[in-house]
């Protein structure tokens, strides 16, 4: 389902429904925070449900929606410090931006 947010979410928040570790639930973020994703998912050839997945296995008590803001940043902060991102495969940039948003204990 996805909506524009009003009220209490403020504007301009979308919601959408992702399966995260196999069980459904909603996220709602920012539309350029989606796109953002999306661009990461293909990028990456992943599934939003997958990058979703990996994020929620290691983010312990943070809030996933926080969780993948923070990703989000890392990966093209990494990025742009990389000058530029690498093609074909599953880059190291993926494995950097989640050990620096959401590193493992």
């Amino acid at each position: 389902m996805e909506g524009r947010g009003g009220g209490k979410d403020g504007p301009g928040l979308l919601c959408r429904n992702v399966k995260v570790s196999g069980r459904r639930t909603s996220l709602r973020m920012e539309p350029y925070i989606w796109d953002s994703l999306k661009e990461i998912c293909e990028r990456e050839r992943l599934t939003l449900n997958e990058i979703c997945t990996q994020l929620d296995e290691r983010r312990g008590e943070a809030n996933l929606t926080a969780s993948i803001r923070v990703f989000i940043v890392s990966y093209y902060r990494t990025a742009s410090g990389n000058r530029g991102f690498s093609e074909g495969g599953q880059s190291p940039l993926l494995r950097r931006a989640m050990d620096d948003a959401v590193p493992l204990d």
